[in-house]
């Protein structure tokens, strides 16, 4: 069998090579051999992608970094910015760049805040499955980090290498391989109120034409709750702030009036008007009660094997298996109850004329126990392929991945308002919810009630994908320059995504509704990518030592809204040894996920909308958001100029810069809950009931109100038809645009001496502006540097010493200052600089008691423990976008080689 398979496989290589090499007569061979390294950028072996810088960090840059996985590494990377999803922002907390949709705490990379989603994940080259179940994420650890042999970075769009997604830049995960022996490592780290804890074991073999390489890890981390963080309060006093500490509590308050009562701490029941005073309130720390971080358990495995059947034919598989649980704790539910007199336990203050039929009672409902947020992803691929000799230097390569994420969180705390409304007005004790005491009073007499309110809802993902690429390259034709090279390739991938839906807030008695989400499409593409070295070597001129020309496309069909093509070109000219030019231009897109274009999901949420129109300031409404398969894909034009110098009279000294510029249009983005404050820009989204005089129109509006009014993906109780007077459709449209540009600076500096080596460099991200329309008519404006976006300035130093088998890092993270626009007047939010350290000694193979082959090092981040700086912003005096919350945080490691 395995014979046959062989056989078949050399067999089929050789058809493919016959039929590629009738295509073109230019084809050569050479004596010389290309290097079978592809880099991150490019689709041909042996040349670096042309005019596109490519950074990154490999094994032992991480482990002197100090930090534990490679979402924490490529953070320290001053062009990744922490916007958008993350675990430190989740569907409670929300943050820019819809931060609330990651609901399984994944973690993304982000490349120069552009958006989590414009920025490509590989693995070895390969898409993976995405992350989530309410929105198309990319989780970056989802690889065991002992794993890694490098981070690749490519900043700079690359969609014509790569197709969708490579709008702000590729982040490449390229694994170890040609290993021998073993490694175990274990690494504890701690912090104040939080522990971290990784082990890990690789295996590695190789052999006459072949290698194979195992490697597990186990991952896990503490929660860190906000009641650890005195900073953390919502009663910012301390940080020059106001109480934000919101009214909803339990016990809570009456509100009469305007004026409030707070309730005492009692069960609820009996409850003496004399005992409510006016002027009096009660007040709940949310974040006292909630998680700054959800504690998180990994664990992952890889497994790869390469071999070479023979002289011209190697077959490898390569494939990953991740799973992860995460558990977020949570405020609970809160509302501001209307509670009629018929309410069992129904009590007005003492003094209050006439006797009130109803009241308000803000409360929380400390009822349920347990509000977290729970869930897993497991995440796998399985790829197969070839490398297939067919001259001396062509090669044909191909492969077959097939991924799979299955995600899950479940959602406590999701009230069952109409349950909730039926029983404050129930005047039976049995059936009634006492919400005038701490909550103690329903849990013990009413805790089939409170079951039935204490509503959950469920949500499954599962998103597959499989892909298929085929790829030639190798030279064309020998210039006075260099060699001429080319790749050219075929690609199919076929992805669907499931969303299942389970929840018990929705029906009136408490049943499980469900709701089932299918999307699916496949994308057939050709690539191609041409080198022409123009000047050098044997034609160099004065000036000019060297010019290269790289010329790349990309056609891509897609079955769900058409095709796409996307250029790019790339250029570098060297002077003279030691410096280089370079310059790209190219077009890149984004496709909206499975996810954005699936109709059926949505939110249906019944609100008082901002009016101008309305008498009130308010008109009753409807707002529905979800997915919209009418999506076209955004598109994006990237420019970059660079330099890359090396000077002859200064050994060790590298110098690098970048500027860029991004045109991103088409951004898929949400239409507003208040777009009737908007009619000129968002006018075509929003619906008003007609005047009464139009009979036909007014039914047409009540029964599509009705639709929603009936549909299970209702948030609210169900209100008369006639209530609502406007319909706003917030779905996902194509509507915004960002304009951005920047510079990316590194400076590197090695020096050897007769006391060790020494390292320094800085590397600088600096964005100039961020010009952004939130739709068309709607007026650009520079968000550069202002809360909620990115931060124009971030720097990180670096300074390491190396002697034998000691070593030693310590850098400084440096964020720049930024408007706070959450508050009123804008006040600037303060920068910060944060000082990491790390300090490793390597036993020599001679050292006695079986210590060869250990390494032990200690590392600390944020090592003079800084607090986040005050930003003052909705109910908190921090941001999270740009500070951690961990605090210092210190851990050992110990590694045997074996």
């Amino acid at each position: 069998m395995g014979m046959k398979r062989s056989v078949s496989l050399r067999l089929g290589a050789s058809i493919l090579a016959l039929t590629a090499a009738a295509a073109s007569q230019a084809w050569a061979q050479e004596a010389t051999e290309v290097s079978e390294i592809v880099v991150t950028g490019t689709s041909i072996r042996g040349v670096a992608a042309t005019g596109s810088p490519v950074t990154g960090v490999d094994q032992e840059e991480l482990k002197a970094s100090g930090v534990a996985s490679a979402s924490e590494v490529t953070k320290l990377l001053p062009l990744v910015l922490n916007l958008g999803a993350d675990e430190a922002r989740n569907s409670f907390t929300g943050g820019a760049q819809d931060a609330a949709a990651n609901g399984t705490a994944v973690r993304t990379v982000n490349l120069r805040g552009i958006g989590p989603e414009a920025t490509l994940l590989l693995f070895n080259g390969r898409r993976l499955a995405p992350n989530g179940v309410i929105k198309a994420l990319s989780d970056v650890d989802q690889i065991p980090t002992v794993a890694l042999a490098r981070i690749e970075v490519v900043a700079d769009g690359a969609s014509a290498i790569y197709g969708s997604d490579a709008v702000a830049g590729v982040v490449n995960l390229i694994t170890r391989k040609n290993f021998d022996g073993a490694e175990t490592a274990y690494r504890y780290g701690a912090a104040d109120d939080l522990y971290q804890r990784v082990y890990s074991q690789t295996f590695g073999k190789t052999w006459s034409g072949g290698s194979a390489f195992f490697a597990y890890e186990h991952n896990e981390r503490s929660h860190l709750s906000g009641a650890d963080r005195p900073w953390a309060s919502q009663d910012r006093r301390a940080r020059g702030g106001s109480d934000a500490r919101p009214f909803t509590a339990a016990p809570g308050n009456i509100v009469i009036s305007g004026v409030r009562y707070a309730l005492p701490n009692t069960n609820g029941v009996g409850v003496s008007p004399a005992a409510l005073v006016a002027g009096t309130a009660n007040r709940y720390d949310e974040a006292a009660h909630a998680d700054l971080l959800p504690a998180q358990e990994r664990d992952t495995i890889l497994f790869n094997v390469h071999h070479k059947v023979d002289d011209r034919l190697e077959l490898w598989y390569e494939g990953f298996y991740s799973r992860r649980k995460f558990d977020l704790a949570a405020p609970p539910a809160l509302f501001s109850l209307s509670v009629p007199n018929t309410n069992p336990w129904f009590v007005a203050p003492a003094g209050v004329t006439p006797t009130p039929t109803s009241e308000t009672v803000e409360y929380r409902f400390l009822d349920d126990r347990q509000p977290n947020s729970t869930g897993w992803e497991n995440s796998q691929q399985n790829a197969v392929g070839f490398v297939f000799d067919i001259t001396n230097d062509w090669q044909m390569q191909g492969s077959f991945d097939h991924g799979v994420d299955r995600g899950f969180q479940s959602r406590q705390s999701v009230l069952n308002n109409t349950i909730l409304t039926a029983a404050l007005r129930s005047s039976n004790p049995a059936t009634a919810f006492n919400p005038f005491g701490n909550g103690t009073f329903n849990r013990g007499a009413n805790a089939a009630l409170v079951e039935l309110i204490d509503g959950e809802r469920d949500q499954y993902g599962t998103a597959i994908s499989k892909n298929f690429q085929i790829k030639a390259d190798g030279p064309v034709m020998d210039l006075p320059a260099g060699t001429m090279r080319l790749a050219v390739g075929a690609a199919y991938n076929n992805n669907s995504f499931r969303q299942s839906l389970f929840a018990t807030n929705v029906a009136a008695n408490g049943s499980v509704t469900s709701k089932i989400v299918v999307n699916r499409r496949n994308v057939r593409g050709v690539f191609g990518e041409l080198f022409i070295p123009l000047v050098g070597g044997d034609n160099a001129l004065p000036g000019i030592a060297r010019l290269d020309l790289s010329l790349a496309g990309r056609v891509e069909e897609y079955s769900d809204f058409g095709r796409t093509s996307n250029p790019k070109v790339g250029l570098v000219y060297s002077p003279f040894a030691g410096l280089s030019l370079r310059a790209t231009y190219g077009t890149s897109f984004r496709a909206p996920s499975l996810v954005d274009g699936a109709d059926q999901i949505q939110n249906i949420f019944i609100q008082n909308l901002t009016d101008p129109t309305s008498g009130t300031g308010t008109t009753r409404g409807v707002f529905y958001n979800g997915g919209n398969s009418k999506l076209g894909p955004e598109e994006a034009t990237t420019w970059s100029y660079g330099l890359d110098w090396n000077p002859s009279f200064l050994s060790g000294l590298r110098l690098s810069a970048t500027y860029y510029k991004i045109d991103y249009t088409n951004r898929i983005d949400v239409v507003p809950n208040s777009a009737l404050t908007q009619a000129a820009v968002y006018g075509v989204y929003a619906l008003r009931r007609p005047a009464a005089s139009d009979v036909a129109g007014n039914a047409a509006f009540n029964a599509l109100v009705a639709t929603f009014m009936s549909s299970p993906d209702l948030q609210n109780p169900v209100e008369a038809v006639t209530n609502i007077n406007a319909i706003i459709d917030g779905r996902r449209q194509n509507l915004g645009s960002l304009k951005q540009d920047g510079l990316d600076v590194n400076i590197g500096y090695r020096m050897e001496t007769g006391v060790g080596a020494f390292d320094a460099s800085v590397d600088v991200a600096k964005i100039f502006h961020v010009k952004r329309r939130t739709a068309a008519g709607a007026p650009e404006t520079d968000v550069n540097d202002i809360f909620g976006n990115p931060v124009d300035l971030r720097v990180r130093y670096a300074l390491g010493w190396s002697l034998g088998g000691f070593s030693a890092h310590a850098f400084a993270n440096y964020v720049d200052s930024f408007k706070n626009t959450a508050v009123t007047p804008n006040v600037e939010a303060p920068s910060q600089t944060t000082y990491d350290a790390t300090l490793s000694y390597a036993f020599p193979e001679t050292a006695p008691y079986h210590l060869d082959g250990v390494r032990l090092t200690l590392s600390a981040q944020n090592l003079t423990d800084e607090d986040p700086p005050i930003v003052l912003n909705g109910t908190v005096s921090w941001d999270s976008q740009t500070a951690s919350p961990i605090g210092r945080l210190v851990a050992f490691e110990i590694t045997k080689s074996w």
